[in-house]
């Protein structure tokens, strides 16, 4: 009996059982993270936008966030300036998880390996090697749009 049937027979088939449950643990997470502020989930076709927020009702204190449409828009200074705004992919790039903002904290987690990215998208820890994706934010009026 060669080694690679030797192991198969003792182990039972739980070598290949474990090498899907880590490759499952690594694999891109499809939750969402929590929405206070509730984005509206489809923006109009065609204008490239990937979330759209009325600022009349949403996101009227500094730390207030929306996340949808894989982004996170945060506020983070009074005023319906462009610049009262900061947006970034919620997509982890260590692995592709979904990152969780904090406001308490003005923070981005990665539950799914805990990588830490600042409020300015930076790393500030764990596996991943580069900070978030920044996205472009836009206002006309009052609705800001996230590109």
């Amino acid at each position: 009996m060669d080694r690679k049937e030797f192991f198969k027979v003792m182990t039972g088939g739980l070598t290949t059982t474990c090498v899907a449950c880590m490759m499952a643990a690594c694999s891109k997470d499809g939750t969402t993270p929590a929405n206070p502020s509730g984005p509206t989930p489809n923006p109009t076709p065609g204008n490239n936008a990937l979330l759209t927020v009325n600022l009349a009702n949403q996101m009227l204190s500094v730390n207030d966030f929306v996340a949808g449409g894989g982004v996170i828009v945060i506020r983070i200074a009074a005023g319906n300036a462009v610049t009262s705004f900061t947006a970034f992919s919620s997509v982890c790039p260590h692995a592709g998880s979904t990152v969780v903002f904090q406001p308490q904290t003005q923070n981005f987690n990665c539950p799914a390996h805990n990588s830490n990215f600042n409020i300015s998208g930076a790393v500030t820890g764990g596996p991943a090697g580069s900070g978030l994706t920044k996205k472009t934010v836009e206002i006309s009026g009052t609705t800001l749009t996230v590109k």
